[in-house]
Protein backbone atom coordinates (compact mmCIF):
# COMPACT_ATOMS: atom_id res chain seq x y z
CA UNK A 1 0.00 0.00 0.00
CA UNK A 2 2.93 2.32 0.67
CA UNK A 3 4.12 2.30 -2.95
CA UNK A 4 0.56 2.74 -4.19
CA UNK A 5 0.52 5.97 -2.18
CA UNK A 6 3.84 7.05 -3.63
CA UNK A 7 2.48 6.56 -7.16
CA UNK A 8 0.14 9.46 -6.51
CA UNK A 9 3.23 11.71 -6.53
CA UNK A 10 4.29 10.75 -10.07
CA UNK A 11 4.33 13.97 -12.17
CA UNK A 12 1.09 14.59 -14.08
CA UNK A 13 2.82 14.74 -17.49
CA UNK A 14 4.51 11.40 -16.84
CA UNK A 15 1.15 9.84 -15.92
CA UNK A 16 -0.39 11.06 -19.18
CA UNK A 17 2.51 9.65 -21.23
CA UNK A 18 2.25 6.30 -19.43
CA UNK A 19 -1.50 6.12 -20.07
CA UNK A 20 -0.95 6.90 -23.75
CA UNK A 21 1.66 4.14 -24.00
CA UNK A 22 -0.62 1.61 -22.33
CA UNK A 23 -3.40 2.61 -24.73
CA UNK A 24 -1.06 1.92 -27.62
CA UNK A 25 -0.41 -1.57 -26.21
CA UNK A 26 -4.09 -2.36 -26.54
CA UNK A 27 -4.59 -0.80 -29.97
CA UNK A 28 -1.41 -2.09 -31.63
CA UNK A 29 -1.16 -5.61 -30.25
CA UNK A 30 -2.53 -8.42 -32.41
CA UNK A 31 -2.36 -12.17 -32.07
CA UNK A 32 -0.82 -12.69 -35.53
CA UNK A 33 1.46 -9.62 -35.46
CA UNK A 34 5.21 -9.94 -35.99
CA UNK A 35 7.91 -8.90 -33.54
CA UNK A 36 10.58 -6.39 -34.54
CA UNK A 37 13.20 -8.42 -32.66
CA UNK A 38 14.77 -11.87 -32.73
CA UNK A 39 16.54 -14.12 -30.25
CA UNK A 40 20.12 -12.94 -29.74
CA UNK A 41 19.52 -9.28 -30.68
CA UNK A 42 21.35 -6.60 -28.69
CA UNK A 43 19.96 -3.06 -28.36
CA UNK A 44 22.06 -0.21 -26.99
CA UNK A 45 20.26 3.04 -26.21
CA UNK A 46 21.24 6.58 -25.17
CA UNK A 47 18.64 8.98 -23.77
CA UNK A 48 18.09 12.44 -22.40
CA UNK A 49 16.65 11.79 -18.94
CA UNK A 50 14.54 14.04 -16.73
CA UNK A 51 14.48 12.95 -13.08
CA UNK A 52 11.41 14.02 -11.09
CA UNK A 53 11.35 13.34 -7.34
CA UNK A 54 8.66 13.20 -4.71
CA UNK A 55 10.00 12.92 -1.19
CA UNK A 56 9.07 12.82 2.47
CA UNK A 57 11.04 12.85 5.70
CA UNK A 58 9.73 9.84 7.60
CA UNK A 59 11.70 10.57 10.77
CA UNK A 60 14.57 12.73 11.99
CA UNK A 61 16.26 13.32 15.33
CA UNK A 62 19.11 15.47 16.64
CA UNK A 63 21.02 14.29 19.69
CA UNK A 64 18.45 11.49 20.03
CA UNK A 65 15.47 13.89 20.28
CA UNK A 66 12.83 13.83 17.48
CA UNK A 67 12.37 17.06 15.51
CA UNK A 68 8.58 17.63 15.20
CA UNK A 69 7.09 18.97 11.97
CA UNK A 70 10.28 18.42 9.96
CA UNK A 71 10.23 17.64 6.25
CA UNK A 72 12.59 17.77 3.28
CA UNK A 73 12.67 18.83 -0.38
CA UNK A 74 14.88 17.36 -3.12
CA UNK A 75 15.51 19.12 -6.44
CA UNK A 76 14.82 17.57 -9.86
CA UNK A 77 17.56 17.27 -12.50
CA UNK A 78 18.26 16.50 -16.17
CA UNK A 79 20.99 14.06 -17.18
CA UNK A 80 21.96 11.34 -19.70
CA UNK A 81 20.99 7.68 -19.38
CA UNK A 82 21.88 4.53 -21.29
CA UNK A 83 20.49 1.02 -21.44
CA UNK A 84 21.50 -2.32 -22.95
CA UNK A 85 19.01 -5.06 -23.85
CA UNK A 86 19.63 -8.69 -24.80
CA UNK A 87 16.72 -10.62 -26.29
CA UNK A 88 16.15 -14.14 -24.96
CA UNK A 89 13.50 -14.56 -27.67
CA UNK A 90 11.45 -12.27 -29.91
CA UNK A 91 9.48 -10.83 -26.96
CA UNK A 92 11.51 -11.18 -23.75
CA UNK A 93 14.69 -9.23 -23.05
CA UNK A 94 17.09 -8.67 -20.17
CA UNK A 95 17.76 -4.94 -19.74
CA UNK A 96 20.44 -3.04 -17.82
CA UNK A 97 19.85 0.69 -17.22
CA UNK A 98 22.25 3.31 -15.87
CA UNK A 99 23.54 6.77 -16.67
CA UNK A 100 25.35 9.86 -15.52
CA UNK A 101 24.46 10.53 -11.87
CA UNK A 102 21.81 13.20 -11.32
CA UNK A 103 22.53 16.08 -8.94
CA UNK A 104 20.23 16.83 -6.02
CA UNK A 105 20.08 19.51 -3.34
CA UNK A 106 18.35 18.56 -0.09
CA UNK A 107 16.68 21.45 1.74
CA UNK A 108 14.70 21.38 4.94
CA UNK A 109 10.95 22.03 4.91
CA UNK A 110 8.29 22.36 7.59
CA UNK A 111 9.96 23.15 10.91
CA UNK A 112 13.33 22.92 9.10
CA UNK A 113 12.29 25.31 6.32
CA UNK A 114 15.26 26.83 4.48
CA UNK A 115 17.89 24.64 6.14
CA UNK A 116 20.51 23.65 3.51
CA UNK A 117 20.88 19.99 4.47
CA UNK A 118 23.37 18.94 1.79
CA UNK A 119 24.01 17.98 -1.82
CA UNK A 120 24.67 14.68 -3.56
CA UNK A 121 24.91 12.94 -6.90
CA UNK A 122 22.86 9.78 -7.24
CA UNK A 123 21.38 7.34 -9.71
CA UNK A 124 19.96 3.86 -10.12
CA UNK A 125 21.64 0.82 -11.63
CA UNK A 126 18.65 -1.23 -12.81
CA UNK A 127 18.39 -4.84 -13.97
CA UNK A 128 14.99 -5.67 -15.48
CA UNK A 129 13.13 -8.27 -17.45
CA UNK A 130 11.16 -6.71 -20.31
CA UNK A 131 8.26 -7.93 -22.41
CA UNK A 132 8.02 -6.44 -25.92
CA UNK A 133 4.63 -6.59 -27.63
CA UNK A 134 4.38 -7.71 -31.26
CA UNK A 135 2.40 -5.28 -33.45
CA UNK A 136 1.34 -4.74 -37.05
CA UNK A 137 3.42 -1.56 -37.26
CA UNK A 138 6.88 -0.11 -36.65
CA UNK A 139 5.91 0.69 -33.04
CA UNK A 140 7.19 -1.66 -30.34
CA UNK A 141 5.64 -1.05 -26.89
CA UNK A 142 7.13 -2.77 -23.87
CA UNK A 143 6.84 -3.13 -20.11
CA UNK A 144 9.45 -4.18 -17.59
CA UNK A 145 10.05 -4.97 -13.95
CA UNK A 146 13.18 -5.64 -11.94
CA UNK A 147 15.42 -4.43 -9.16
CA UNK A 148 17.50 -1.27 -8.75
CA UNK A 149 20.47 -0.30 -6.61
CA UNK A 150 20.35 3.40 -5.77
CA UNK A 151 23.89 4.75 -5.48
CA UNK A 152 24.84 8.00 -3.72
CA UNK A 153 28.10 9.72 -4.69
CA UNK A 154 29.98 12.83 -3.62
CA UNK A 155 27.81 13.83 -0.66
CA UNK A 156 28.55 17.36 0.52
CA UNK A 157 27.12 18.70 3.73
CA UNK A 158 25.47 22.10 4.05
CA UNK A 159 24.22 22.78 7.56
CA UNK A 160 24.99 19.13 8.37
CA UNK A 161 28.56 18.04 8.93
CA UNK A 162 29.63 14.53 7.94
CA UNK A 163 26.58 14.37 5.68
CA UNK A 164 25.85 10.85 4.41
CA UNK A 165 23.10 8.99 2.54
CA UNK A 166 23.09 5.20 2.46
CA UNK A 167 22.81 3.28 -0.82
CA UNK A 168 19.49 1.45 -1.11
CA UNK A 169 17.66 -1.30 -2.99
CA UNK A 170 14.43 -0.50 -4.83
CA UNK A 171 11.81 -2.14 -7.04
CA UNK A 172 11.95 -0.92 -10.64
CA UNK A 173 8.99 -0.60 -13.01
CA UNK A 174 8.92 0.74 -16.55
CA UNK A 175 6.65 1.31 -19.53
CA UNK A 176 8.03 2.32 -22.90
CA UNK A 177 7.71 2.55 -26.66
CA UNK A 178 10.21 2.18 -29.48
CA UNK A 179 9.70 3.17 -33.11
CA UNK A 180 11.77 1.53 -35.86
CA UNK A 181 13.31 4.38 -37.88
CA UNK A 182 15.43 2.12 -40.12
CA UNK A 183 16.54 -1.51 -40.11
CA UNK A 184 18.65 -1.14 -36.96
CA UNK A 185 17.84 2.32 -35.55
CA UNK A 186 14.97 2.94 -33.11
CA UNK A 187 13.57 6.04 -31.43
CA UNK A 188 12.76 5.40 -27.76
CA UNK A 189 10.61 6.88 -25.00
CA UNK A 190 10.05 5.30 -21.60
CA UNK A 191 9.14 6.06 -18.01
CA UNK A 192 10.87 4.33 -15.08
CA UNK A 193 9.77 4.37 -11.45
CA UNK A 194 12.09 3.31 -8.60
CA UNK A 195 10.72 4.19 -5.11
CA UNK A 196 13.16 3.73 -2.23
CA UNK A 197 14.05 4.66 1.35
CA UNK A 198 17.46 5.84 2.51
CA UNK A 199 19.06 6.59 5.87
CA UNK A 200 20.36 10.13 6.35
CA UNK A 201 23.02 11.00 8.90
CA UNK A 202 25.29 13.86 9.91
CA UNK A 203 26.01 16.30 12.71
CA UNK A 204 24.41 19.64 13.57
CA UNK A 205 26.20 21.83 16.08
CA UNK A 206 28.07 18.76 17.29
CA UNK A 207 24.86 16.75 17.87
CA UNK A 208 24.38 13.55 15.84
CA UNK A 209 21.51 13.70 13.35
CA UNK A 210 19.69 10.60 12.10
CA UNK A 211 16.78 10.42 9.68
CA UNK A 212 14.94 8.27 7.17
CA UNK A 213 13.85 9.67 3.81
CA UNK A 214 11.37 8.17 1.32
CA UNK A 215 12.02 9.10 -2.30
CA UNK A 216 10.09 8.14 -5.43
CA UNK A 217 12.08 9.11 -8.55
CA UNK A 218 10.23 9.04 -11.86
CA UNK A 219 12.67 9.05 -14.80
CA UNK A 220 11.44 10.14 -18.23
CA UNK A 221 13.82 9.00 -21.01
CA UNK A 222 13.75 10.09 -24.67
CA UNK A 223 16.45 9.00 -27.11
CA UNK A 224 17.64 6.46 -29.68
CA UNK A 225 18.69 2.82 -29.70
CA UNK A 226 20.80 0.77 -32.12
CA UNK A 227 20.37 -2.97 -32.76
CA UNK A 228 23.37 -5.25 -33.25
Amino acid sequence: MKYIGLMSKVPYAAKIIAIMMIGCFVSLHAANAESLYAKGDWLVGVNAAKVFTGESLDSISAGGAPIPGADIEITNDTTLSFDVSYFLNSSVAINFFGGLPASAKLTGAGSLAGLPVGETKYGPAVLSLQYHFATRSSFSPYVGAGIARILFLEEQGGALGNFDLKDAWAPALQVGMRYQVSENWFANADIRYTPFETDLSGTLGGAPVRGKVSVDPTILNIGFAYRF
